[in-house]
């Protein structure tokens, strides 16, 4: 009590430091950003992600970006210029985060070293030597963009015969084919090598990169290009997460709104969960941005979830006290009571929750561990805020009258039951007379439902993350059908020298050997590329005898260290490592069994030929470990998350029975979430996989606050078991119905996102949300009554002195369900 009269006697001074705290955050708060990379997934000791790092130091990342289009006049002087065209509009020139652009134009005739290697082999070695040394003088300073060597001018300086048979070499040359050409010479790819993530902006750069590919093809009236790639995927993921964000704060502040609006007509209840919400967000982004902490992409809308927890506390605190109201109280004695009744809920409701989503730090995926952390924060702290903030919403300096009615404090003349009240008070009669009947019922249908857990998979098709109608998903299908699969996996293998001839055989054969797996006769590799596709893409060198194909390896290794191609054999090769590349390039779009299946398969066979060090790494890899650990850990997080739960309600219930009972509902519908997911196919990625977490978190409220109020009318005041089931259900059950149809309705605006797993994630929690709000109001009195019902039969049959009659089952009128003015 004392507690209480000081929030009600300090309710102008706590709105007052509320609305000052906001505003100035609002002014000079700090942003939080984005952690635009692979590297956010994963913790920073993690062994798969050193392996990754290791082989980008030794090799290049892939921070590439593809943008692809149709040319049907590609092969003659306009088409060959629309190519240098667009490279240069894509350059670091015009786009700030972009590295350089390799492009068909400026690629050199790689066949024409060979040719002079193989004529240099013919001369004497002194003269050999002397004329190697003057052709690597001379590529020193070979100009890309205007060599007479490079495609450009083959295709400039050639008639269309000439032409024609360039077009044929080149769609047969593996390091064009797939990579810079489709098979038919039609389609031509520019690979944009972009800086590394923490150094540039990669929602922007990928929306220059885009608007440039665009207004290129618009005015040369061609198809508009696909832009592709990993960074593409990450770009738009992150631009999901910022659109997302705002949609559902916005939804969500305006049910808020219309929810205590409804139930109070009183601006001032609208103002406490928004107030509340909106700065514990600003404060959250301050604190994350000083310490220089980012985001990652399952952060996703926090700040909507954020402002969406406010809603039960509030909800609760506003409906109590419009009941106290019309039962003939004055605005401060109702005041009293209604902090006196919430405010315990509302406090074990806000640590258990925090510990319900602190049970997410046990996760090893790190975007789940930074989620759970900031939710268990801000959950604790919106619902002691919004408590704090209540007292000027009861007491409120002024009236905020609306048009359409009065304000909660004036409504004491008004009818003693509204038809919420009403309908939970007939539900309640209704359940307590067939508790048998409902929980049969309840078991028949979410038995079979929950089965579906066994059936659940995991998402590794990153290009289902996103709608099939957005651009991204075109891209790609475009994209890989012309060219093939996007997704590159790599496979670092040991390789001390790169002019040892069987060494060039052997990651041959692992390239023959690696494109002719196929798994249930659809799932395969399209391309492999190693050093051997570099050096001996024709196997001209291969038939000769092996000293003189070691001299001209070396040479040619040497010839491609002058020019600008240098960086190609880097890609491939690490001379001080001692390493070497292999590139499986294979479809995203494959099911997540058959894409592990291929890793396996493809490590299997480098690991047999090239020795058992070699080791598998590459994006999508590490993205296909990510879903992986998300699904083996979420069962984990979500036994922890119950087991805390548990000890919470047992805690504050003073027993297990009532908090086994407590938790049935929520786990109920967990349960049959996860299983629909199952039946309906939807698969766990870094956002569904978040679900049950959060519903656990959701769900806990709504109990704590039915039977929280059910323990206090029936052990501490000893009313007869139905008169405190009643009294606690007319408390209770309207804020349970509307603050859950509000959260509900929130997560269902997610529906109109572009990214996939916030659409189901969204829609699981509202279906979670209700389903648990129904068991709330349904199974959780029906398990009640049973229970009783079975105790009293228990006393009975025992024959103890002063058992309990069993209470006639009759309907009791609304007025008498309701909690007694103290």
């Amino acid at each position: 009590m004392p507690l209480i009269r000081f929030l009600i006697a300090a309710r102008y001074v706590t709105l007052a430091i509320v609305l000052i705290v906001m505003l100035a955050l609002l002014a000079f708060g700090r942003r939080v950003g984005y952690e635009q990379s692979i590297q956010s997934f994963f913790a920073e000791d993690d062994p798969g992600m050193a392996v990754y790092q290791k082989a980008a130091r030794a090799f290049g990342d892939d921070n590439v970006v593809f943008v692809v289009y149709d040319d049907d006049h590609l092969f003659t002087e306009d088409g060959i210029a629309r190519v240098a065209e667009l490279a240069a509009d894509l350059g670091p020139a015009h786009v700030g985060g972009v590295v350089r652009v390799e492009s068909l134009d400026a690629m050199p005739l790689l066949w024409l070293v060979d040719d002079g290697l193989l004529a240099l082999e013919k001369l004497p070695a002194f003269a050999r030597k002397a004329a190697l040394e003057a052709l690597k003088r001379g590529l020193k300073g070979f100009d890309a963009r205007g060599s007479a060597l490079t495609v450009a001018a083959a295709i400039k300086n050639g008639d269309d015969a000439a032409r024609r048979a360039l077009r044929d070499r080149l769609v047969k040359h593996p390091l064009f084919l797939g990579t810079l050409l489709n098979d038919a010479g039609t389609t031509t790819a520019l690979v944009v090598r972009l800086k590394k993530t923490e150094k540039h902006n990669v929602v922007a750069t990928v929306r220059q990169i885009r608007n440039a590919a665009d207004q290129f093809a618009s005015e040369h009236h061609l198809a508009r290009p696909a832009v592709v790639g990993p960074p593409v995927l990450l770009a738009d993921g992150f631009a999901a997460i910022e659109i997302d964000g705002r949609r559902l704060a916005v939804v969500g502040m305006l049910l808020i709104g219309l929810v205590t609006l409804t139930a109070t007509r009183s601006l001032w209840w609208a103002l406490v969960p928004i107030a509340a919400g909106w700065l514990v967000w600003l404060a959250t982004e301050h604190v994350l941005a000083v310490l220089n902490l980012k985001l990652s992409l399952s952060g996703g809308p926090l700040v909507a979830q954020i402002i969406v927890l406010t809603m039960p506390a509030a909800s609760h605190l506003a409906i109590h006290f419009r009941d106290e109201l019309r039962r003939g109280a004055t605005a401060r004695s109702a005041a009293v009571h209604t902090l006196r009744d919430v405010s315990t809920p509302v406090v074990w409701t806000a640590i258990t929750g925090a510990i319900g989503y602190g049970a997410l730090l046990t996760s090893a995926v790190v975007p789940v561990q930074q989620f759970g952390a900031i939710l268990g924060v801000c959950t604790l702290v919106t619902a002691l805020l919004a408590m704090s903030l209540s007292p000027a919403a009861m007491l409120p300096p002024f009236a905020l009258r609306l048009r359409f009615g009065r304000p909660a404090e004036t409504i004491v003349d008004e009818p003693k039951s509204t038809f919420v009240a009403r309908c939970v008070d007939q539900l309640t009669h209704w359940v307590d007379r067939h508790p048998v009947a409902i929980v049969a019922v309840v078991a028949a249908l979410v038995v079979p439902v929950a089965l579906g857990m066994t059936k659940l998979t995991y998402e590794s098709n990153y290009i289902n993350l996103f709608e099939k109608s957005s651009r991204v998903v075109r891209d790609y299908n475009f994209a890989e059908s012309r060219l093939g699969g996007i997704g590159l996996v790599e496979i670092v293998a040991p390789l001390p020298s790169a002019s040892d001839p069987a060494a060039i055989d052997r990651l041959r054969a692992v390239e023959r050997a690696v494109e002719s797996i196929c798994i249930h006769s659809q799932a395969k590799v399209d391309y492999v590329l190693t050093l051997a596709t570099v050096l001996d893409p024709d196997e001209r060198l291969k038939a000769l005898a092996p000293d003189v194909a070691q001299r001209l390896l070396q040479s040619k290794i040497d010839l491609i260290d002058a020019t600008p191609q240098a960086d190609l054999l880097r890609g491939f090769w690490n001379a001080q490592s001692g390493q070497t590349r292999l590139i499986v390039r294979l479809r995203e779009a494959q099911p997540a069994p058959d894409k592990a299946a291929l890793f396996a398969a493809s490590l299997a066979s480098a690991q047999k030929t090239l020795g058992p060090t070699c080791v598998l790494t590459g994006l999508s890899s590490l993205m296909t470990r990510t879903t992986e650990a998300v699904i083996t850990t979420q069962w984990t997080t979500i036994v922890w998350s119950v087991a805390g739960i548990l000890l919470m309600l047992a805690i504050a219930l003073r027993g297990p029975i009532l908090a086994l009972l407590a938790l049935l509902p929520t786990l109920l519908a967990v349960a049959m979430v996860l299983g629909l997911m199952g039946w309906l196919g939807v698969k766990l990625d870094l956002a569904t996989a978040l679900v049950a977490s959060v519903a656990l978190g959701l769900s806990v409220d709504d109990t704590f606050h039915c039977l929280l109020q059910f323990r206090r009318h029936f052990v501490v005041e000893q009313r007869p078991f139905r008169e405190a089931l009643f009294a606690s259900y007319s408390i209770t059950g309207p804020g349970v119905l509307l603050s859950s149809f509000a959260v509900a309705v929130g997560f269902l605006a997610l529906r109109l996102s572009e990214f996939m797993p916030f659409q189901n994630f969204g829609v699981m929690v509202a279906i979670a949300t209700a389903g648990s709000t129904l068991g709330n109001i349904i199974l959780l009195p029906a398990c009640l009554s049973l229970g009783n019902r079975l105790a009293l039969r228990r006393r009975r049959r025992a024959m103890l002195p002063g058992a309990i009659p069993v209470e006639p089952h009759v309907h009791m009128p609304a007025t008498v369900h309701t909690v007694k003015k103290s």
